[in-house]
């Protein structure tokens, strides 16, 4: 049997997609008492997201990847440093992502007004 490897995303809109539930299951979401490896989904969704964030380097632009790959790893040393929620470090890793999804919703804006078409041909902002 073999396991379906991480899900990366592949465009600004599926990185901004995954932002959602990270910030919104925090810190659930990062403390699962289940399945396999209950450990590592914190591992797991700063990888997928760290992974995204590579895949989009060019639409992003090297300063905006650079400020987001920082701020990544703020956020996950924030988490692992505060998983209960009790010293604040925790909701400014939220802050953190928060602000990732701006620079991902910005970058989609750009390339919209600049009309640059996505993998499909379309101008979406991906």
């Amino acid at each position: 049997m073999t396991t379906p490897g991480p899900y990366i995303p592949k465009t600004l809109g599926e990185i901004y997609d995954q932002l959602g539930p990270m910030v919104l299951y925090v810190p659930r979401k990062f403390k699962k008492k289940t399945g396999y490896f209950p450990e590592t989904f914190l591992e797991a969704d700063f990888y997928e997201l760290n992974n995204g964030l590579e895949l989009v380097r060019e639409k992003l632009g090297e300063d905006d990847y650079a400020r987001a790959i920082d701020m990544s790893a703020r956020a996950k040393a924030l988490f692992e440093a505060d998983p209960d929620m009790t010293t604040g470090q925790a909701e400014d890793g939220i802050v953190l992502l928060d602000e990732i999804s701006d620079l991902i919703r910005d970058a989609r804006r750009r390339r919209v007004r600049a009309k640059l078409k996505d993998d499909l041909g379309e101008v979406s902002g991906d």
